[in-house]
């Protein structure tokens, strides 16, 4: 079971693959996981957004997990999205993780429809004391209608002990709270504002960006731990303005997670990976495509510059 001293560092999301009939690739799948595992990355984890987790059903979901379970075991720590609509599902997909060798999981709220306050803390709870004997990572996003505050953590912690930390997809003011009021689990945020994060505790990032160059990301990484905080700073500040210029124009098209996350792998070059998605989702076609990869090299070069 992972525990909270070694959720640290650069935590990569695996994309799940898809081939030409729409059907789970295994073998690329399987090809990826092996060469991230290889350029030294603190940690992996699947079916999350980035894994699409809400298009596999639950056999397919199985097979995503056997082969990344295969693939890492022993090697590298890894979590395991158990996401799913429902507590009984999420349970069962948290019992299969814990059986088949995952370090911890990752649950988000089941967001089709608002729930009360006391429905979210129980949610939680339910899910601790089904599955006690595997770490929790409480994937925190908007998405599912409800968002967890420090008040809400301070709260709910004393009755799941295992809950180690935080995917926290979520203002940067709200993350500010969170640490400064919450601190005994490790919140992680994304790539963006990890160096301000970090001066404020944050141990480390859930990044799909290190799929394009992860040398120039584990430097980044190294960089603020080193506390090379202006240096950083410089980076982040042109992350920010090639987000503002390459990837919000393509988020107000409507294209989100995973139809921006596959381009990134095709734009660093190296892993195997497609842009294809399952329907009835779509990613960006070609002009866009090459409109992102013009704007990554005018503002972040360093993006498409990884050497194998």
């Amino acid at each position: 079971m992972l525990i909270k001293e070694q959720l640290v560092g650069l935590w990569v999301s695996v994309p799940t693959e898809w081939d030409e009939n729409g059907d789970f690739d295994e073998k690329t799948f399987r090809d990826e996981v092996a060469m991230l595992m290889s350029v030294g990355v603190n940690g992996l984890y699947t079916t999350g957004t980035t894994g699409e987790f809400y298009a596999l059903d639950w056999e397919e979901w199985k097979q995503v997990q056997d082969a990344f379970l295969a693939e890492t075991a022993g090697k590298i720590p890894v979590q395991v999205g158990a996401n799913w609509f429902n507590t009984r599902d999420t349970i069962k997909r948290m019992r299969y993780a814990r059986d088949k060798g995952a370090d911890a999981v990752q649950i988000c709220f089941p967001g089709w429809m608002e729930m009360r306050e006391v429905d979210y803390d129980q949610f939680l709870i339910d899910c601790y004391q089904a599955v006690p004997d595997i770490a929790i990572i409480h994937y925190n996003i908007a998405r599912t209608k409800k968002l967890y505050v420090a008040d809400d953590y301070l709260r709910v912690m004393p009755q799941v002990p295992t809950m180690i930390g935080t995917k926290a997809a979520m203002p940067f003011n709200n993350f500010i709270e969170l640490m400064s009021r919450s601190p005994e689990i490790n919140h992680f945020v994304g790539e963006s504002y990890f160096p301000l994060a970090h001066q404020l505790g944050c141990k480390g990032m859930y990044t799909s960006w290190t799929m394009m160059n992860p040398t120039f990301f584990k430097a980044y990484y190294q960089m603020c731990v080193d506390g090379c905080y202006a240096e950083a700073i410089e980076i982040m500040k042109r992350m920010h303005r090639w987000h503002a210029e390459a990837i919000r124009p393509l988020i107000q098209k409507g294209y989100l997670d995973p139809a921006l996350d596959k381009p990134f792998v095709e734009m660093g070059g190296w892993l195997p990976g497609t842009r294809r998605l399952r329907k009835p989702y779509n990613s960006l076609n070609d002009a866009e495509m090459a409109e992102l990869r013009k704007k990554t090299e005018e503002i972040m070069p360093e993006f498409l510059a990884y050497k194998p």
